[in-house]
């Protein structure tokens, strides 16, 4: 894609408490052009119409009418967490945007803690510490 213009994607901040992992960070910008919320918010005039994917993060940044309004070719979100609890569906749907999520990321890690728990239980392992 060296020649080509590679596509934008919005994400609220790389690194710090909340923000996308600077390694992770590091990975994405191999494919694409990171725009951070900051950036957007100084320049929205300009930026707006290059968005074409909302990368959330710890749910950020935060998604309504206003920001769908000004990102007129965004095409998908995608949420970095199982849960969509944080997504107006309907909204993005009325602008034509497409939600992915990773919904199964956490189950094995889930079941191999609650087997663990119930062995802990049944054997009166904690007790024992």
């Amino acid at each position: 894609m060296e020649d080509q213009e590679l596509p934008c994607v919005l994400i609220d901040c790389i690194g710090g408490k909340h923000g996308v992992y600077e390694d992770h960070a590091e990975f994405l910008k191999e494919r694409f052009c990171l725009i951070t919320m900051k950036e957007y918010l100084e320049n929205k005039q300009f930026i707006g119409d290059k968005i074409r994917a909302i990368y959330m993060w710890y749910h950020k940044p935060v998604i309504n009418e206003e920001l769908l309004q000004n990102l007129p070719n965004l095409k998908i979100v995608a949420s970095s967490g199982a849960g969509i609890d944080h997504l107006d569906l309907n909204l993005l749907s009325s602008y034509g945007v497409k939600v992915s999520n990773t919904p199964f990321i956490v189950s094995t890690d889930t079941a191999d803690l609650g087997m663990a728990l119930m062995l802990a239980s049944s054997r009166r392992l904690v007790e024992g510490n």
